[in-house]
C-alpha cells in the first residue's frame, strides 16, 4: 500500500532554551491528547469538514472502499398512448439483472504525522498549559496536510493535462466564469448568474452545492455592491452587514467558505506546491501552458468523501528518550479520500470557478 507522508518535527525546549512558550509539557497521557488534537483537528478542517466521513465502513478493519456508481434511470408510459382499462400489452419494462453498474473505489493511502520532542529541564521550567498549546499546533498540522491533499485531488479531478502532462480530470471541463475579464480574481454580478445558470442546469438545488474561494476572490465579494448591502438585497443573517461584519454567508443562495489551502503544479509544471492563487488549465484539452487563474471550487455536498483507518483519526504516541533526555511525541492520520461525479449533465459534482480562458 503506497503511503504519502510528511515529516513535521520540530524539537521544543532545550537545556539553554529560554523560550517559555514551548518549555515543557507536563504529563503525557497518549488518550487525553488523542481526543484533544482529533477535536483541534477537526476545528480547523476546512475542505476534510464538506467531505462525507465513510470511516464506519472500515471500522472493522479494511484499506478500501467501494461504492456504486449508478446510471440514471429514466421512466417511461405505463400503458401507452392513454389507455387505462387494461394492462395487456402494456410498456412495463425491467433493467436487467446481468447488467452491473460501475463502482467507485476510496483507497486508504495517505499517512501523515506530526511529531516533538520535549527535554526535561524545560518540562519542570514551564508555567503555561502546554498541553493546549500542543494539541492544538498538532491538530493543526494534521488538519492542513489533510486539506491540502483534498484541495490536489480537487484540482486534479477539473484541470486538463494538470501535471503538465495528457492527465484530464475526470471532470475537466466543468468550468464557471465569475467574471467576464481574462485573469480578472474579483466576482461580478455576472459571475453569480453563471453559477446559478450551471447549478439548475445539473438538475441540481442551490443547497447542494458549496463554494470554497481563494482569498483573494473572497475578498473580492466585499467589493461587489449588491452583496455588501444588506439593505438592498436581504441578509440571512439580520442586520448584520457582510461588509462590516466580515462574514459572508452564502452568495446567490450557495454557502461560501474561504480556504488558504489551494495546491496547484503551477504554469507547465509537473510540481505540485500549495498556492493562495492557484493557476492550471481548466478551458482545453492538449494545452501544455497551466496558467489560468483559479479562482475556488463550486463543490456538491455529496461528492467528496474521506476514510480513516480504524482507530487512526489522531493516534497519540509517545516515548522517553534517553540520550536527548527528553519525551517524543508522535501524532499520526491515515486517511483515504475519493471524489464522484463526471461531465454529464445531472452528474457534475465538482466545478472549477474561473476567469474567462485568454
Amino acid at each position: 500500500m503506497p503511503l504519502a507522508g510528511t515529516n513535521n518535527v520540530n524539537l521544543a525546549g532545550g537545556l539553554r532554551d529560554t523560550d517559555a512558550a514551548t518549555s515543557t509539557l507536563q504529563h503525557f497521557i497518549p488518550e487525553v491528547w488523542g481526543a484533544s488534537i482529533m477535536d483541534y483537528m477537526e476545528k480547523n478542517l476546512v475542505f476534510g469538514a464538506l467531505a462525507n466521513d465513510l470511516s464506519g465502513m472500515v471500522s472493522n478493519g479494511g484499506d478500501r472502499i467501494h461504492l456504486p456508481k449508478h446510471t440514471e434511470l429514466t421512466a417511461g408510459d405505463t400503458y401507452g398512448a392513454g389507455v387505462v382499462e387494461t394492462l395487456i400489452d402494456s410498456n412495463l419494462a425491467f433493467a436487467k439483472t446481468t447488467d452491473a453498474e460501475d463502482q467507485y473505489t476510496l483507497d486508504i493511502n495517505q499517512a501523515i504525522h506530526s511529531a516533538i520532542a520535549i527535554t526535561d529541564i524545560a518540562r519542570v521550567q514551564s508555567s503555561y498549559d502546554v498541553m493546549n498549546l500542543y494539541t492544538s499546533k498538532l491538530g493543526y498540522a494534521l488538519a492542513k496536510k489533510v486539506d491540502q491533499y483534498l484541495a490536489q485531488k480537487l484540482f486534479e479531478e477539473v484541470a486538463f493535462n494538470y501535471a503538465d502532462g495528457t492527465d484530464d480530470g475526470a471532470q475537466a471541463g466543468n468550468t464557471i466564469e465569475l467574471n467576464g475579464t481574462h485573469d480578472k480574481t474579483d466576482i461580478e454580478a455576472v459571475g453569480v448568474a453563471n453559477m446559478l445558470q450551471a447549478i439548475y442546469e445539473n438538475d441540481a438545488n442551490i443547497d447542494d452545492f458549496v463554494m470554497v474561494l481563494t482569498p483573494q476572490t473572497y475578498a473580492s465579494l466585499f467589493k461587489l455592491s449588491d452583496f455588501a448591502r444588506y439593505d438592498g438585497i436581504g441578509n440571512s443573517q439580520g442586520s448584520e452587514v457582510p461588509f462590516i461584519s466580515g462574514f459572508a454567508g452564502k452568495l446567490g443562495g450557495v454557502e461560501v467558505i474561504v480556504s488558504n489551502n489551494f495546491m496547484h503544479y503551477g504554469a507547465g509544471s509537473s510540481t505540485l506546491a500549495a498556492s493562495s492563487t492557484p493557476v492550471g488549465n481548466f478551458s482545453a484539452q492538449g494545452v501544455d501552458n497551466e496558467s489560468e487563474k483559479l479562482l475556488g471550487f463550486l463543490i456538491h455536498k455529496d461528492s467528496m468523501h474521506i476514510a480513516y483507518a480504524r482507530d487512526m483519526k489522531a493516534r497519540v504516541q509517545s516515548d522517553y528518550h534517553l540520550p536527548s533526555l527528553s519525551t517524543r511525541f508522535v501524532a499520526d492520520s491515515v486517511y483515504g479520500c475519493l471524489l464522484t461525479g463526471s461531465t454529464t449533465a445531472g452528474n457534475k459534482r465538482v466545478f472549477a470557478l474561473v476567469s474567462p480562458a485568454s
